[in-house]
């Protein structure tokens, strides 16, 4: 797939509905019920990465305050959503090890995931960091993982909403309308093509999680090396 006319096709589609509806806000942010839980895979970016993304971060809140900004200790790529987070969703201790087993299968043989972090772009209610990865290990591990859990009668919830095929890391999401959007497009025109840096990934980790990766919320159940 050609990821970057993906990516901007995702940008214009976000944009004129954008246009068409304004910016949809997330009730569920500042709601201490919360209780939407899952299990993800996830990638989380190096240093570097997150200093460069803090950098535009910053200028986000200082055009528009407000919103809700990633911390550095929640940046993610989603590697894939075994569990789609929904309301009052738990799992037993027993019942861990059988994905650990299916996670185990659907790795061998897959080396180090290499993302190169450039761009931002819209969606509806957030915006997101491009990745695009710089081997085929990410996609062959989301492959395998399609694979092992289809011959399974385990939970899960894989590509239920859509076929996960990008390697994004959303950063903002609204709380209230945009009052200044000439300002917004203006910084996201700014940060379109801005490097963010590259990321070798020798792991990855195996969470129990809440709907935003927040720290406090998230457990890892186990890490998972890739080969080198």
């Amino acid at each position: 797939m050609d990821l970057d006319s993906h990516y901007l096709n995702l940008h214009r589609t976000a944009l004129q509905r954008i246009y068409k509806e304004g910016f949809e806000s997330d009730s569920n942010l500042d709601n201490p019920h919360d209780n939407r839980r899952g299990l993800t895979l996830l990638l989380r970016p190096s240093r570097e990465v997150k200093k460069n993304i803090r950098e535009f971060l910053s200028a986000v809140e200082n055009d528009h305050p407000g919103h809700y900004l990633y911390p550095d200790t929640d940046l993610h790529v989603t590697v894939m959503p075994i569990i789609s987070c929904y309301e009052g969703f738990e799992i037993s201790s027993g019942v861990w090890q059988k994905y650990f087993s299916v996670i185990e299968k659907a790795i061998k043989g897959v080396k180090r995931v290499e993302l190169f972090f450039q761009g931002v772009m819209f969606s509806p209610s957030c915006i997101m960091i491009k990745g695009f990865p710089l081997n085929e290990q990410l996609e062959i591990f989301r492959d395998n993982l399609r694979g092992h859990f289809g011959d399974t009668d385990l939970e899960q919830s894989l590509d239920k909403r859509y076929k996960l095929v990008t390697a994004h890391s959303t950063v903002v999401r609204f709380k209230k309308p945009i009052v200044h959007m000439d300002k917004m497009l203006e910084l996201m025109d700014k940060y379109k093509d801005r490097v963010f840096g590259r990321t070798v990934f020798d792991h990855v980790d195996f969470v129990f999680n809440d709907w935003y990766q927040r720290e406090e919320h998230v457990r890892i159940l186990k890490r998972f090396e890739f080969e080198d």
